[in-house]
């Protein structure tokens, strides 16, 4: 079966959820290596929220139950009991994906496309939760990267930002996922 994932924002000081992005209302498929591309309408409309620094899971309906809630969910089910996040119309959509916690980035311009000219885009793969449980899930065995396959997920839960500048200090993270078919 198919995961669904929706991008799922969350307070900086707790794990309370402050809003929420489905890839439905951008008619775009729900399942992650379908709607994972630089360029799509959903991850744009996602990136376009990141104008400050900003936790962020890309949480997959198969993922882990979350603690300390009165009935067993993970945060893709939690999600459904939140407000949907506002996204402007006519935000600018920066070059660097920023990691806050981890000070470090990647620059969208230089990640590499696959034979079809697709480039894999780093946002909702470097904070997915539940990746590998399901179909249209990003697999190892379709995936070549120098950077490892461990770097999925790895981004999860931190603040996040989209910009067109890089702070200083932060190191570049060569993201080189490439997924084949």
């Amino acid at each position: 079966m198919g995961q669904f994932f929706r991008a799922v924002l969350l307070a900086d000081d707790a794990d309370d959820i402050v809003g929420y992005v489905d890839p439905w209302d951008y008619h775009m498929s729900i399942k992650l290596m379908e709607h994972s591309w630089i360029g799509d309408e959903f991850v744009e409309a996602v990136e376009r929220l990141l104008t400050e620094p900003t936790r962020v899971v890309w949480a997959g309906h198969y993922a882990d139950i979350e603690g300390g809630g009165i009935k067993p969910e993970n945060l893709y089910d939690r999600a459904d009991s939140a407000t949907k996040a506002t996204v402007p119309d006519s935000a600018v959509i920066g070059r660097y994906v920023i990691n806050h916690d981890k000070r470090v980035y990647v620059d969208k311009n230089v990640v590499p496309a696959n034979d079809v000219e697709l480039r894999i885009h780093p946002l909702p793969i470097l904070t997915a939760e539940g990746n590998g449980r399901g179909g249209g899930d990003l697999h190892p065995q379709r995936a070549i990267s120098d950077l490892g396959f461990e770097a999925v997920g790895s981004w999860a839960r931190d603040r996040i930002t989209v910009g067109t500048a890089v702070p200083d200090g932060y190191g570049q993270l060569h993201f080189d996922l490439i997924e084949h078919w």
